[in-house]
């Protein structure tokens, strides 16, 4: 009997140790799903199945929020990594945050978590962001940037404040070298129209108030004075012809006419011209020309190798000694016609073999303006050759002479 009370009594104690362990337990889930009813704004009581249920939405409405929040800032990462112009996002302190691939490329090592200062070695552009962090203000500036080579660029220092009082700071590059090297060039331009007119207009000018102070007996003086003139103005028309058919070229208004054009035809054409002055120069001129027709302006490619022959016979010319002696040549590589102006003449510098096309460029300015030229003539050879789909080359060695090449696609002849 007292086995039987001991085991009801054990029993008790279990069965009450169990049910306050239960009873704590649900206490704690009560409490637990008291803190979630209330996280989702739900009234209790509430049932647990639907707590779980809510909460299970919820965390798949973050998921998808977080995912939406990711997509958002990747796509800003990608349209910031696509721009041409270097973006740097600075802390208030300096730090570099973010660079896109612009900035990256400019920069060519790893930027972020290092002072801006020490990334890009610019004074200005350094002061530029130590005013914004100062003022809070846009600093806007240009600067130069000594990269591979010398860059320009517009830059802007734009803070930018968040509503929990944190504070950024943009710094945009935009590269205006191709701007700077055009304007440049536009100088460079009206410079040289301004001296290559100043030049004859004094000229004419000159003899023109010569002759008119001067008593006009001296027939001899008087054609002379009115040869310079003629020549003077002559030159001014041939650099304003000049002037205008690059013009015309470049813009696109000037017409072509394609059709199937002979180049041996082209050549005897040329030598025929250009005989007579070389023998006035005394230098020799030779051909050799394959039959290939190529599809082109004829009056172009005449105006084009003309220019060419011109130069050749003039330089050559000026030699004190050896050769002097112009080939023009016309053969077929696989789909190109091949055209060759090669002379004797003083060669072009190495330096200046990247020049020769630019608009003015003499390699011998004196000598150029004594012969008569205009410093555009290979210019217009250049873009008429460009016209055509062709390419130029220029192979030169200073006192042994130059050839010119340039590739045309020949006329393919159907059968």
């Amino acid at each position: 009997m007292s086995f039987l009370i001991f085991v009801l009594v054990a029993a008790f104690f279990l069965i009450f140790s169990l049910y306050i362990k239960e009873r704590k337990a649900f206490l704690l889930y009560k409490k637990f799903f008291s803190h979630v009813s209330k996280l989702l704004g739900e009234k209790e009581p509430t049932p647990p199945l639907y707590l779980v249920e809510k909460l299970k939405k919820r965390f798949e409405s973050l998921e998808e929020e977080v995912k939406r929040a990711e997509r958002s800032r990747d796509n800003i990462l990608t349209i910031l990594n696509n721009l041409t112009d270097p973006i740097f996002i600075l802390s208030k302190d300096g730090v570099i945050i973010f660079a896109n691939d612009a900035a990256k490329s400019i920069t060519r090592e790893n930027v972020v978590k290092r002072k801006f200062y020490e990334v890009v070695e610019d004074y200005f552009i350094n002061e530029m962001v130590d005013e914004a962090i100062k003022t809070l203000e846009t600093q806007v500036g240009d600067i130069v940037l000594y990269l591979n080579q010398k860059r320009y660029f517009h830059a802007k220092v734009i803070p930018v404040s968040f509503k929990d009082g944190e504070r950024m700071f943009i710094v945009m590059l935009h590269d205006v070298t191709k701007e700077k090297k055009l304007d440049e060039m536009r100088r460079e331009f009206v410079s040289n129209v301004s001296h290559e007119l100043r030049t004859p207009l004094t000229s004419i000018h000159g003899f023109a108030e010569t002759l008119l102070e001067d008593d006009l007996s001296d027939r001899n003086l008087v054609k002379k004075f009115l040869r310079v003139i003629e020549e003077e103005s002559a030159r001014m028309t041939r650099l304003i012809n000049d002037l205008l058919d690059l013009e015309k070229l470049e813009s696109g208004e000037a017409k072509f006419h394609f059709e199937e054009v002979d180049l041996c035809e082209i050549v005897d054409y040329i030598k025929g011209i250009m005989i007579p002055l070389a023998e006035e120069y005394s230098v020799q001129m030779e051909t050799s020309c394959e039959n290939i027709t190529v599809w082109g302006d004829r009056d172009r490619i005449i105006q084009m190798l003309l220019n060419l022959v011109d130069n050749a016979v003039k330089y050559t010319s000026t030699k004190d000694k050896g050769e002097k002696k112009v080939w023009i040549r016309v053969r077929k590589e696989g789909k190109e016609a091949v055209i060759e102006v090669v002379d004797t003449g003083p060669g072009i510098p190495q330096e200046a073999k990247n020049r020769i096309f630019e608009r003015f460029y003499r390699v011998d300015k004196a000598r150029s303006r004594k012969m008569g030229g205009t410093g555009l003539g290979l210019s217009i050879v250049k873009m008429i050759v460009d016209k055509h789909g062709g390419k130029i080359e220029v192979e030169s060695e200073v006192g042994k002479g130059t050839l010119m090449r340039i590739r045309l696609p020949v006329k393919e002849v159907k059968e």
